[in-house]
Parts: structure tokens; sequence; C-alpha cells
């Protein structure tokens, strides 16, 4: 049998070019069916991705309601939520602790390009260009937390007391007298301002008291007094120029100073007796006798301070170096020209001098005299001229 090779040629031609075609219709059908399904796949995205922006839109929404009802101004709104859900949920928690607090919360975010005018669109404007919307500044600085409202914002909270009651008027002025001072110690100012108030009230209450209720010899507890007692002699002893401790005790040096050491005692027992006289006619009588000890103390120390002086004419060791002594003892000046001198500022404290000076029998004297700046009298010159004694009498200077 004979093989006709042409038409064999001819038919296996004929099977590859088909075999090539459908090769070809099913790499159409391939790709065809990739791009349907990419297409698809870029659809679902698409649709995922405008899902997801519609829910970010509506969270952002949301946050900004959020901010917006807590007292954030819009832009300042905008600008926390640049930090997402964790800074919109802190600054909420800000927002409530500064509404405990009675602090606005939109002013703890600060910016420089703030105007002072509350009212002035340039608020918005700056800070809505550091949010990077149509920049029309050149000193942008970007919002930032106040740190001094901050710091008050996130302090503790002081839940309110219960309010104080009292079987009597002492027990009650007494308290609050030492609630005060505690409050002074720890620098506490609106509570101070508070309870200096209440005392008042306290004080108008005695005032209206029978006078059985007045007739309480203490108002103060003994703590109280001697607090009292100690700052006045500290405060007393600062304006004399001592350095003093923490109790009030002079650390610096005192030696040759005993006389303006005296004056300020004299200057703090002013103040515990002020102190002492609760209301009219109402007296706490320890810390009044206080007051005259002290009293009675920088007296003594002033006659013998003056004595010191006088008969060693300001040379004695201890007090040569503070020239106390300003009289000349060949020359003793009536007592009337140094009150003149005193009275025009003329004399320190702890200048001592020697006087002439008529005593109850009407012969003349010499008396010496140490300044004090403590107005003791009044005094009517020869010529009509009212003058202030400053001077402590230290007794009678014995030139023999």
């Amino acid at each position: 049998m004979a093989f006709n090779f042409g038409a064999f040629v001819g038919g296996m031609s004929r099977q590859i070019s088909e075999n090539i075609e459908t090769e070809k219709e099913f790499q159409r059908q391939r790709d065809f069916r990739l791009e349907m399904l990419a297409e698809e796949e870029a659809t679902k995205m698409r649709l995922a991705s405008a899902a997801e922006r519609r829910e970010q839109r509506k969270r952002d929404k949301e946050q900004a309601g959020i901010l917006k009802a807590v007292g954030f101004s819009d832009a300042k709104a905008a600008w926390i939520m640049k930090g997402g859900a964790a800074a919109v949920n802190q600054y909420v928690d800000y927002a409530n602790a500064a509404a405990a607090r009675g602090i606005d919360p939109d002013t703890m975010i600060a910016s420089d390009l703030f105007s002072t005018d509350q009212q002035d669109p340039r608020n918005e404007a700056a800070i809505a260009a550091t949010l990077g919307v149509d920049r029309s500044f050149t000193n942008e600085t970007i919002l930032r937390r106040d740190t001094d409202v901050m710091t008050s914002v996130l302090g503790e909270i002081k839940k309110p007391e219960k309010t104080k009651e009292y079987a009597t008027l002492q027990a009650g002025y007494a308290g609050t007298f030492s609630l005060l001072q505690a409050a002074k110690e720890a620098k506490d100012q609106d509570e101070v301002d508070r309870l200096t108030g209440v005392l008042g009230e306290w004080e108008a209450q005695i005032s209206k008291a029978s006078e059985a209720s007045k007739n309480e010899p203490e108002w103060f507890s003994k703590d109280s007094r001697t607090r009292i007692v100690r700052d006045a002699l500290t405060l007393a002893r600062q304006d004399q120029q001592f350095a003093v401790d923490m109790d009030g005790v002079i650390t610096s040096k005192l030696q040759g100073r005993e006389g303006p050491a005296a004056v300020a005692k004299l200057n703090a027992a002013a103040s515990v007796a002020s102190m002492a006289e609760v209301a009219d006619g109402v007296t706490d009588q320890r810390l009044l006798t206080q007051a005259n000890n002290l009293r009675r103390d920088a007296y003594t120390t002033l006659d013998k301070f003056g004595q010191r002086v006088a008969y060693s004419q300001g040379m004695d060791k201890d007090i040569k170096s503070f020239s106390y002594f300003k009289s000349d003892i060949n020359n003793i000046k009536p007592i009337e020209q140094e009150l003149i001198k005193s009275n025009r500022g003329g004399f320190r404290v702890g200048d001592v001098v020697i006087v002439k000076e008529k005593d109850a029998s009407g012969a003349v004297v010499n008396r010496i005299k140490v300044y004090t700046g403590i107005a003791t009298r009044r005094v009517e010159t020869s010529d009509g001229i009212i003058l202030f004694d400053y001077f402590h009498d230290a007794g009678v200077y014995r030139s023999e």
C-alpha cells in the first residue's frame, strides 16, 4: 500500500494550526477571566475603601462632636483628632478633669499665633494653619499644651471636707484659727482667704455674744499661741536685720546689738497683744500674758543696754564698732532738742543719748535714753510743736 506523504504533511499542518488557534483562544479567555477578576477585586477594594472612608468620616464626626461637647473649638478638636482615637480619649479625660476644677478645656491647648481678642477670627485661622490648611502665616508655630493649665488639670482634686461643727464660740474661733495657720504654712492662698473670712464671721459672733460667753480666758489653742509668738518674733527680728532660723531664734551675731534685739521683742509683743484681743472686750488672757512677758523682758534688756553704752560712752568692746553713743558727755542737751532730732530721722534703733530732763519734783537730772523708733507719748514743746517721744528711758545717768 503506498503512503501519501503530502497528504500526511498537509493534515499535520492543519492540526498544528488548529491547536495553535485553540491555544490562543484559551489564552484570550484566560486573560479575560483574569481581567474580570482583577476588575472585580479592584471594585471590591474601591467599595471597601469607600466604606472605610464613610466609617472614618462617621467616627471623625462622632469624635469631633465629643470633643466639641466637652469644650474644644473646631480647630482644636481637629488638631487633637490628628493623634487618633487614643488622643481623643485622652483629651476627653483631660476635659472632664478640667471641668471638675472649673477650668475651660479649650485653654489647655495654646499657640503663639493666637490673638488676645477672643472674637478675633485669626485665632481659628492660626490653628488651621498648623493643620496644613491654606497656610497664610509666615510665623507658624504648632499647637501645644499649655503646661500651666495642664498642671492644674492633672493635679489632685481636693475632696470637699465635711463642715466642722463646734460646740462653743471659743472652740470655733480656736479651731478656725488653727486651720488658717496650717493653710498659710501650706501656702494655699484660696484656703487662707476663705478661712480669713470664716474667722471674721466668728469674731462678729463673739462680739454679739453674752458677757458670760466673752469671759472665756482662752480663745487659742496652746499650739496656736506658740505659733503666734514665734511668727511675731521672726518677723520683728528680720525687720531689725537679724538672721533667724525656722523657729525665729537669732542666728546672726548678737553681741553688741542687744538694743535692736530688744526693740524687735517690743514690736513682737505689740503684735502678740493685738492678736490676743479677739474682739471688742474679748481677750485671750494667756496670750496677753505672753505679750506682757515679752515686753517686760525687752524693757529690762534696754535698761541694761542703755546704761552699758552710756557709762562706757560707746567704747565697750562689743558695741564699739556700732557707734551707738550719740552724746557729748561734756555738752548734754535738753530732751526737747533730742526729740526734735529724733522726729526728723536723726537716730537709728539702738542709738543712746544722755539728756537733761526735769523729774517729778522739777529738778533737772541727766537721763539715759535709748532710741527705739516706737512712739510712747506725745510731747508739746515750748513753741507749741507736737512731737513724738521715740525713746526708752533707761534710768538716771550719774556722772560720779
